[in-house]
Formats: structure tokens, C-alpha cells, sequence
């Protein structure tokens, strides 16, 4: 019986180290909550393995069931406490990876396609297409700012919260400009470096001394590494940079917001989910339904969950160049800059169908479609707040990041959905229907 106890023991001490590893150090991954299934699933596995041997069974089994419980239960009291996925996100494996928010999502104003200045057919067509749009869990549009178009697939609904990923980036930025405005951050032009004097003597730190805020910003850090799950630390004490390429050239590197984040707790003294939610969210409105840590710091890269209403709501800030129901909120010159191009020519920009990466601003993707601009905030997993100046419209995709892409397909209704809402007859379609 003893052998039992100590076999049970060493099981769950190893499964809570292999969750905590897991889950620290390898939160890209898709299902941030799988770990503890798997991991609870092996356990009782080997339980019902060891209760085919008839002697002690129903020890066995008790041994096994509390095991697992223990393991349930300090996992979700480490993920309480290192802040690592929503207690609450949706089982691993179904449709949608999401979790229902508390909160009420920005209540928009509506309005019918016919005043927005779009043929209802034409919507409705649109709508019936993106059935087949296998991972779309959200779509919003808000056109003169009113709602005129939101679906929701897969059980999502306008409560569903969901990892927007790299759209946290230009979210980070907008903070990074209030900071600025606050007096928090002299200039965008101040060199990083002076807010870590811990790593001011790091072996590649005498590479890194001119790295300014806008550097990061822009993505022209010079970082040589490849863009991956680095925390600051990591970024300032090991990441590679050249100096030769520092300002100069464009190149995506995710760790750069995570340094901006580091930096904008150490100038406003507190945390960047507290920032924002003071400086930013509650002027607008909305809430961010979870914000991940990494090793100390709110993930600037990426990790943060949002509705699609809240989402609209962020971008309706920068279609109105910074002004909130007629109040400055982000000085307009920092929505000017966030919208200028810095790097005119890369390998990196494509052109995919129906637009063109034409080049990358603060932290805001610079796109051109039909010879008109958009910006965009996107996320890896296909998540999209889409800007239309010409058209004074907004429109965010959500989409589900850990099922496999079919980025042709998907692209395709992206450019379908653009063509709709540049259309040059949509301006004289209000005043017929």
C-alpha cells in the first residue's frame, strides 16, 4: 500500500511541474488549457490500468480520482495566480476557443444597410457566402458610427471574448502614445535602454543603446532573432541585434512590444493593463475580457481577449483620428504617425488577391485596395480590426486561431468584404431604397 501513496505522489508533483512548464513557457500554443485535461486524462488512465490488478482497487481508484483533483486544483489556483489563460476559456478541442465576457460589450447604435449606403441584397448575399467561412466566429461593421452589420457563427456571440493576438500590438501602441501625451515617455525618440538599468550591462547591450520607442514601434529594433514568445528580458539580455540594421529596415519582431510593455509599467508605475484601463479602455467604453503576464509584465505582443463590439470601439479611436464622442482622447498627431508608412520597400509586404501591404506604421499595418488606404490590426489567427477612412467604416474579423487555415479561401471573403464596403455606388444607394 505505501508503494501506492508514493507512486500517486510522484505522479501529481510531476504532472503540476510538466503543467506549470507547459503553461509559462509555452503559452503560444494552441489550447492554453489543454494541458491539464491531458495530463488528468494520463492519470486516470494509469489509474484504471493499475485497478485491472484486483488487490486494493477501490484504493486504486481513490488514489487516482484525488490525484487528478489535486492536480485540477492547483493548476487553476497557478493560473489565478500567474494570470496565464481566462479561468473561464471554453473546453480545448470545440468550436470556438473563447470564454462569455461579464461585462456589456460597447452598445452601438444601429442602423439598416440602406442608411449605411449598401443594397440589403447585396448584405444579405454576403451574410448567406460567409456560412461557409469555416472558422469566422464574429463580424462587425460600424459605418458613420453605427452598426449596420454583425454576425456571429459556431454558437459565438457578441459575450464571446477571444485571443486577438497581434492586434494587442497597435492596442500597446495607442498606450504607448498616451504615455507620451501623459508625460510618462518623453518622445517616441527615447532610447529604451535607460528604463532597464538592470540590463544596461548585458553582453549585447552596447548594440541595443540606440534602440528607440519608435524603433520598436515601427519594427526596425534591428533584432536578428526570429519572432517568437520572447519576454523582455529575454529581448534585452539575449536577443541579437544589428546595429547596421537598427532604424533601418523593417523586420516583424513580436519581443519589441513586449519590451514596450516592460517599459511603460517601469515610466507610469503601474501595471499596462491598469494603464490602459484608466487611460484608454474606460474613456471608450469597453473592456479587455483577459490580459496575459509574461514573466512579470502584461504581454504587449499578444494574449489579450476582447469582444468584436469592444474591438469597433478601439478602432472607431483611430478612424476619428484620436477623438471620443467629440473629446481628445489620443492626440491626432499620434494617430497620424501610427498611419505612417516607415518602411516603403520590404521582402516582407506581399500582395495577396485583392490588396497590397504597401507598409508598416506604429505598430499598424499600412494596405492599399483599389488604389485606396487601409489600416489594419491583425492577429495571427486571423483576427482583424480594418480601417476605411474613405468610407468613415470599421470592421473587425474574429476568427478561430487553433483550427487549420485555409488563408486562399478565407483571404477571399476578406476581399470580398472590402469590395462591398468600397463599393462607389453605395454614396447614392440610401437615397433609392
Amino acid at each position: 500500500m505505501k508503494a501506492l501513496y508514493i507512486i500517486f505522489a510522484i505522479l501529481t508533483t510531476l504532472s503540476i511541474a510538466i503543467a506549470y512548464i507547459v503553461k509559462d513557457d509555452y503559452y503560444y500554443l494552441p489550447y492554453p488549457n489543454a494541458i491539464e485535461y491531458l495530463l488528468a486524462f494520463l492519470i486516470l488512465l494509469l489509474t484504471a490500468i493499475l485497478a485491472l490488478w484486483p488487490a486494493h482497487r477501490l484504493r486504486k481508484v481513490a488514489l487516482g480520482v484525488t490525484s487528478a483533483i489535486i492536480l485540477w486544483v492547483v493548476v487553476f489556483g497557478m493560473n489565478f495566480l500567474f494570470e496565464w489563460h481566462p479561468l473561464n476559456l471554453s473546453f480545448p478541442f470545440t468550436k470556438s476557443q473563447s470564454f462569455e465576457v461579464s461585462h456589456e460589450p460597447y452598445p452601438w447604435p444601429t442602423t439598416t444597410p440602406a442608411s449605411a449606403g449598401y443594397h440589403k441584397a447585396d448584405i444579405t448575399h454576403f451574410l448567406q457566402e460567409i456560412e461557409n467561412w469555416d472558422r469566422l466566429r464574429a463580424l462587425v461593421v460600424i459605418k458613420d458610427g453605427r452598426l449596420f452589420l454583425e454576425k456571429y457563427q459556431k454558437d459565438a456571440t457578441k459575450y464571446s471574448a477571444f485571443n486577438v493576438h497581434s492586434v494587442t500590438k497597435s492596442i500597446l501602441s495607442a498606450l504607448t502614445g498616451l504615455a507620451i501625451q501623459e508625460g510618462y515617455i518623453p518622445s517616441e525618440h527615447d532610447k529604451v535602454l535607460r528604463y532597464f538599468p538592470e540590463y544596461r550591462n548585458g553582453a549585447s547591450a552596447p548594440a541595443k543603446a540606440n534602440i528607440t520607442v519608435a524603433h520598436l514601434l515601427a519594427m526596425r529594433g534591428g533584432f536578428a532573432g526570429w519572432d517568437g514568445p520572447q519576454s523582455a528580458q529575454q529581448v534585452l539580455l539575449q536577443e541579437e541585434v544589428s546595429d547596421t540594421n537598427t532604424g533601418q529596415e523593417f523586420k516583424y519582431f513580436t519581443g519589441s512590444q513586449m519590451v514596450l510593455s516592460a517599459m511603460l509599467t517601469k515610466a507610469s508605475n503601474t501595471t499596462t493593463k491598469a494603464f490602459a484601463e484608466e487611460k484608454l479602455f474606460k474613456p471608450l467604453g469597453i473592456s479587455c475580457g483577459f490580459w496575459r503576464k509574461v514573466d512579470g509584465y502584461y504581454a504587449g505582443g499578444d494574449e489579450t481577449y476582447f469582444t468584436a463590439r469592444d474591438l469597433a470601439r478601439f478602432g472607431e479611436l483611430y478612424l476619428n483620428k484620436g477623438q471620443v464622442d467629440g473629446v481628445q482622447l489620443l492626440d491626432s498627431s499620434w494617430v497620424a504617425k501610427s498611419f505612417t508608412n516607415y518602411t516603403a520597400k520590404s521582402k516582407a509586404f506581399r500582395t495577396l488577391d485583392c490588396y497590397q501591404e504597401v507598409g508598416y506604421g506604429y505598430s499598424w499595418w499600412l494596405l492599399e485596395h483599389q488604389g485606396k488606404p487601409v489600416y489594419t490590426a491583425r492577429g495571427k489567427g486571423g483576427e482583424y480590426i480594418l480601417i476605411l477612412p474613405e468610407q468613415n467604416a470599421v470592421a473587425v474579423i474574429l476568427q478561430e486561431w487553433n483550427l487549420q487555415k485555409d488563408f486562399k479561401k478565407e483571404n477571399g471573403y476578406i476581399c470580398e468584404l472590402l469590395s462591398l464596403l468600397t463599393s462607389e455606388n453605395t454614396a447614392k444607394i440610401a437615397a433609392q431604397e
